[in-house]
């Protein structure tokens, strides 16, 4: 069993190392360091030795681009896209958002220099977090458009359907962010790879409405292991069914392609008096086969003040409990 937290909001090495010793008295196995641009530019000399840190704890060490061209998840800024506006996406009302589209060749090149700062800190893994196309919903959204419409989408879109890309979000423009999204990682993955590290990637569930588009992320060649975050508090499911159904996907898919699948369990955000339904995810996740468990974050975000929860400490104990209990299933 493999039991994992991501880990951000902290640079200073020695507490750093208080913490990781603490993860894994706690029955913790790895440890998600978050890489920001803002680690990129600033802190990727403190990263390789915090990385060090965890890996002599004995936790296996992934890294993440949070909010990396705010193409992935977190709650972090992006210097890019306000430095190179020109890499955005243009969305149906013409106006472009701040995230960059991962179809323009620029904002890949950037990606490829993450990449290599990132595993110049030496993890075992490149964590792929939760990658998309513009969402009206999120920070920055405007109701009632999507992206991308850039340049390089239409003509990426007009090369692969034979007619010039819709004005209306049809079934084929999501067919065809899909398969942008699928070349993109596909990229990105293959690079860490070369670069000698392993690759995890974490898709959002909405992310694919098709079982065939799950099954497409999740064979990808040089990926390791696939899983998503079905965070039910966030997105108001109930807990039992929506854990229960993806954990049942991934296990399903990655069992068929012969890859690890892991399930992100929910610690942020988490409503009062309703902290044990915690224990029932990591309950139906372990049921329905998955082996690879992780809470996010450490000490229940209780350190980032908009998604902490009602009350971390409590949050924070059955979190571990629940995962103490499951820590030598098989």
């Amino acid at each position: 069993m493999k039991i994992g937290s991501s880990y951000f909001g902290n640079r200073i090495p020695r507490h750093a190392q208080k913490d990781m010793q603490y993860l894994v008295d706690k029955h913790f196995t790895y440890v998600v360091h978050t890489f920001s641009e803002n680690d990129y530019h600033f802190y990727a000399k403190t990263m390789k030795e915090i990385v060090k840190i965890s890996r002599d704890q004995g936790l296996e060490t992934q890294i993440d681009p949070w909010g990396v061209g705010k193409v992935f998840g977190g709650e972090a800024f992006s210097e890019y896209i306000a430095s190179h506006p020109e890499v955005c996406e243009i969305l149906s009302d013409g106006k472009p958002a701040g995230i960059a589209c991962p179809n323009n060749p620029e904002f890949r090149k950037f990606m490829r220099q993450w990449c290599e700062t990132a595993v110049a800190a030496e993890p075992d893994y490149l964590f792929w977090d939760e990658p998309h196309f513009y969402i009206s919903g999120w920070m920055g959204g405007r109701p009632g458009t999507w992206g991308c419409r850039c340049k390089f989408c239409k003509v990426r879109f007009e090369e692969l359907y034979g007619h010039p890309l819709p004005m209306e979000e049809t079934e084929e423009v999501k067919e065809f962010k899909h398969r942008s999204i699928v070349d993109f990682l596909q990229e990105m993955i293959d690079y860490g790879h070369e670069l000698g590290v392993r690759n995890s990637l974490c898709i959002l569930p909405g992310s694919t409405v098709k079982d065939e588009w799950f099954q497409e992320l999740a064979a990808m060649e040089n990926l390791d292991n696939f899983g998503t975050d079905p965070y039910w508090y966030a997105l108001k499911k109930e807990v039992k069914q929506y854990v229960g159904d993806f954990s049942r996907k991934v296990n399903k898919v990655c069992r068929e392609m012969n890859r690890e699948g892991h399930i992100w369990i929910q610690g942020f955000k988490v409503p009062g008096g309703r902290e044990e339904e915690i224990q029932t995810a990591v309950k139906e996740a372990v049921q329905s086969g998955i082996r690879n468990l992780a809470v996010w974050g450490f000490d229940a975000c209780s350190h980032i003040s908009s998604i902490a929860p009602d009350n971390p400490e409590k949050t924070w104990d059955i979190i571990c409990n629940a995962f103490g209990e499951v820590k030598n299933l098989t």
